[in-house]
Parts: C-alpha cells; structure tokens; sequence
C-alpha cells in the first residue's frame, strides 16, 4: 500500500507546489512510483511547472463527475520516468468533492504508487481538511518570517487533530546571510517553535525561478535548491541524510 503526504501552507506564496514538484521528481529519481495530486482547485500550477499545459487532458474534476476514468485523468510526466500527474480542475466548486468521493479517490491511489504528495491549497479550509482526514504523513512548508511559521503551525495543528502522527517541516527560501544577521529565523528556531522535525532546508536561489518558467525540474540541475531537494526526497525514503548545519555569525563590533 502507498504512503499519502498531504503538502501545505498556511499562508499562500512560500513554495508549496514548487517543493510538491520537487520532492516528486526526487523520489521517482530513487525509483519510487510516485503521483503529484493538484488539490489546489481554481488554480492549477503543478502542470506548468514541468511544461505540460498542453499534455493534461483530463482532471481531477473529470473523475469526480464520472466523466472520465482514473487511468484517464492520471498523465504521465514524460522527463521522469515513475512520476505521474493528477492535475486540478480550473473551473470546479470545491463543494463538488464530496469527503466521501476523496476518501475512495485516495483509496485507489494508495494501490496504484508507492507515494501520493497531495498538494493541498494554501490554508486550511475545506479541501485541505478534507485530505489530511486521508494522509498518513504530512509537511507544512513556510518561509523563515513571523506570519509564515505562524500559520505553519496552525497547519500542523490541524494535522495532528486529523491523526497524523508524522509531521514535517520543510524550510524554504531561505537566506543565509540575513539569518547570520539574525534579521531572519534560523530553521533550528522554527523547528523548536512549530514542535516538529527538520525535513529540509531550502536556500532561495534564483535557479527556481528559471526552472519553473522554463518547465525544467529542479532535480539533477547541480544548483543549491536542486541539491536541497535531492536530499529531502533521500529522507522521505528514509534514507538517513543529515541536515546541513547552519551556525549564525559572530556578533562583533559592527554586527
């Protein structure tokens, strides 16, 4: 049976659906059958974000309505062998995924791959509580600043009122110089406020930006979020990858 990892935020812009993109193509990388679920409806980045606007044909809302079959709505992504696509409907009421359809939907899926990363919306309304009720493990991303780690742990929170017992952080855009400036919380400071282990730290790096435009994967690019996500989907299959150790400068006379 398949593992389900339920991915959020609460609050919007800090990477979640870059770190779902990710982490997916990581673990294919290691040779697990892996399956990216958009959940964020209305929306819809994940396609774009491995340059397939034009190869989805179906979604998610498709086989909730009985329009279409699983195997239907489920596209392969052609650059990584193992990694398939479950992408969100643009123009579907939420209300329409019913608690009950989810349930079967993610009890299917749980057959089918060895990893499901549901890449819930931002925040914590009705669909998010709606996949947590079915996720054996879930990950709050945020960003180093008050308000991100804030709603972080409202999601955790949340997370563990659904019963999931393995909950993870994962630390993204980071900036190294203005945490040694301690202008910025180091990731070993949001660890011990959120309660939570360390999956990951994610430095900001440009290299996202022009791999998401592009449509290229993040993974196997030699950059320093590329290596970042290498080793996060290395500590999802358990493998025991340290977390690199960040010490904060010195406070002298001008600091």
């Amino acid at each position: 049976m398949g593992r389900i990892i339920a991915i959020a935020s609460g609050k919007g812009g800090v990477g979640k659906s870059c770190v779902t993109a990710a982490a997916g193509a990581g673990l294919a990388a290691l040779g697990r059958k892996t399956l990216m679920v958009d959940m964020d409806l209305g929306l819809r980045n994940l396609d774009t974000l491995f340059g397939m606007e034009t190869q989805v044909l179906n979604h998610i809302g498709d086989y909730i309505r009985g329009n279409a079959s699983l195997d239907e709505v489920i596209t392969p992504v052609e650059a990584h062998p193992g990694l398939f696509l479950l992408a969100a409907a643009q123009y579907l009421d939420p209300s329409e995924i019913t608690k009950e359809a989810l349930a079967e939907l993610f009890g299917q899926l749980r057959e089918r791959f060895d990893v499901v990363l549901a890449d819930c919306p931002a925040g914590i309304g009705p669909i998010f509580e709606a996949v947590i009720q079915n996720a054996d493990e879930g990950i709050a991303v945020t960003e180093p600043v008050v308000s991100a780690v804030r709603d972080a742990d409202k999601v955790l929170h949340c997370m563990e009122d659904a019963g999931i017992k393995y909950r993870f952080i994962i630390v993204n855009k980071l900036r190294y110089q203005l945490m040694t400036r301690s202008v910025m919380m180091s990731p070993d400071e949001i660890g011990e406020v959120l309660g939570v282990s360390l999956l990951g730290i994610v430095p900001m790096d440009e290299n996202v930006i022009i791999c998401s435009n592009s449509g290229k994967s993040l993974i196997g690019s030699g950059t320093p979020a590329g290596k970042a996500f290498e080793r996060i989907a290395s500590r999802m299959t358990g493998r025991a990858v340290p977390v690199p150790r960040l010490k904060r400068g010195r406070k002298g006379l001008f600091r």
